[in-house]
């Protein structure tokens, strides 16, 4: 099913088919994510427009089958990072069909070469919920290297460690 799929950069006219992916996303596997369906599902069509448009801050990256948005990822600057010197990465959802076609690996391909231009960004970080296998084999296949876990509470009501991961993009 990987024949056929463009990855391209969100845009702001995007902003409708990233909404329903991502709500679908959060809706069928409320487990993999940090944030709540219910939360995501109250923001307006300028909050969705200001996510898929991409700034110097973040970028979300689109798998598309024909004109239909399959699968997303991002990276943005890590919030927890005072320095801003880090990219993380999240927002990974690729629909049921299209997956174990190496579509995932040009989600990290995509979103490693943009960072990679941003010369602020130093490292890259991101995670998984422990117990989900197809994220850390993508994880380490990509070159992250594991830096710890922590326990979580995901919006699935379960707790589960969430398990770090890293990658030096340069030495600054």
């Amino acid at each position: 099913m990987a024949s056929g799929v463009a990855l391209r950069e969100l845009t702001a006219a995007d902003w409708r088919a990233l909404r329903d992916l991502r709500l679908q996303a959060l809706q069928s596997e409320p487990g993999l994510f940090f944030t709540p369906y219910a939360i995501e599902a109250e923001h307006d069509e300028a909050w969705w427009s200001a996510l898929a448009s991409g700034d110097p801050s973040h970028q979300l990256f689109g798998l598309f089958h024909a004109d239909r948005l399959v699968g997303m990822s991002g990276v943005f600057r890590d919030r927890d990072d005072p320095s801003g010197r880090t990219a993380v990465f999240g927002m990974s959802y690729i629909m049921p069909a299209y997956r174990g076609t190496g579509l995932v690996a040009r989600l990290y391909a995509a979103r490693l070469a943009w960072a990679r231009a941003h010369p602020e960004f130093v490292r890259a970080v991101v995670g998984h919920r422990r117990s989900n296998e197809p994220s850390r084999r993508a994880i380490t296949r990509s070159g992250f290297r594991p830096t710890g876990t922590r326990p979580h509470h995901w919006p699935d009501g379960s707790d589960e460690d969430y398990v770090a991961y890293e990658m030096v993009l340069r030495d600054d």
